[in-house]
């Protein structure tokens, strides 16, 4: 092998595909020194060594599937950056494995020669010790007590968190269709979801909405804009189990940020998904004087938006 260019290996029991591949990937043979394997076992074995920046593996393959081969590398200490090729029936056991195994992006079947291009250079440029700041970012996420996902504007799955894998997993509250969209439980929920998802990708107003689990589990969801300027057309989901009361409790609410009664209503409201207007009419005041106790609110929760304020509440503890 050369020295010097990133070192990519691509794993398919299926010699065709393999080939397929390869062919479509000539142009960047100046650039990265490309090996190819149909045998897993092979392909761990080489693998272990260290030297590969990429990984792009199947999924499917006799033996050993894709994501054992990574587990083991996972588990050797080996830490190159693993792109997963999946079929959509597959598609919930590879959006797990972003946060249980490391995978830096999955694509699905047959994915695109451009597209996979551009995955193994963000992910070789992700592998650069300058990059080490995205690995805490990710690493950040994952400690987080809520899911976080980022989807484009049709609902399409970007990346998520540890937690946002679990609960894509479970299929509850949220879950992927044959086409990798996300949905919600109930075709209702689905629709103000994605019209939600539509809005704010194209530069509409955070909204928080009420998602139904499993066993009728209760959720709350924000919806807002990424804050990466390179995330155009996108949305982020930041999505939290709620208690019994479906929004952290008023006393909660006054607790931790020194509210008063009728600021902590207020907060209380809007957590549960509804506007300043629908939460204005549930306590029985105006519009204008809700938005005045709203201003109060962001001075001593020390927030500048609703949307920072509804991450806020989505992230307090209910009580």
């Amino acid at each position: 092998m050369e020295r010097g260019k990133p070192k990519v290996l691509f794993v398919d029991d299926e010699a065709a595909l393999l080939d397929a591949i390869h062919r479509s990937l000539r142009s960047f043979a100046a650039s990265w020194d490309m090996t190819f394997l149909t045998n897993p076992v092979e392909a761990l074995a080489a693998a272990k060594s260290g030297q590969f920046d990429v990984i792009v593996s199947d999924l499917r393959m006799p033996g050993m599937d894709g994501l054992e081969m990574l587990k083991n590398l996972r588990d050797a200490g080996v830490q190159s950056q693993a792109i997963i090729l999946t079929g959509t029936g597959d598609m919930a056991q590879a959006v797990q494995a972003i946060n249980t195994i490391r995978i830096f992006r999955f694509y699905t079947k047959p994915c695109p020669s451009s597209a996979l291009a551009s995955g193994i250079e963000d992910a070789i440029a992700y592998s650069k010790p300058q990059d080490n700041a995205g690995q805490f970012a990710q690493t950040a996420l994952d400690a987080l007590p809520l899911a976080a996902l980022a989807v484009d504007q049709g609902g399409k799955v970007l990346f998520s968190n540890r937690m946002g894998g679990e609960f894509l997993a479970e299929k509850s509250p949220l879950m992927l269709d044959a086409n990798e969209i996300c949905r919600a439980m109930t075709p209702g929920e689905t629709m103000a979801l994605h019209q939600a998802i539509a809005g704010v990708a194209r530069g509409g107003l955070p909204l928080v909405l009420a998602l139904t689990g499993k066993d009728d589990e209760r959720f709350s969801a924000l919806v807002e804009a990424p804050a990466a300027c390179d995330m155009e057309n996108a949305a982020i989901l930041f999505v939290r189990a709620l208690d019994g009361q479906g929004a952290p409790s008023i006393g909660a609410l006054k607790q931790l940020f020194g509210l008063s009664p009728t600021e902590a209503r207020l907060a209380h409201e809007l957590a549960k998904g509804q506007d300043v207007r629908d939460a204005a009419q549930a306590m029985g005041v105006t519009v204008n004087t809700a938005r005045t106790y709203l201003r109060t609110i962001f001075q001593k929760t020390g927030v500048n938006r609703q949307s920072e304020l509804m991450r806020l509440l989505i992230s307090a503890t209910g009580g």
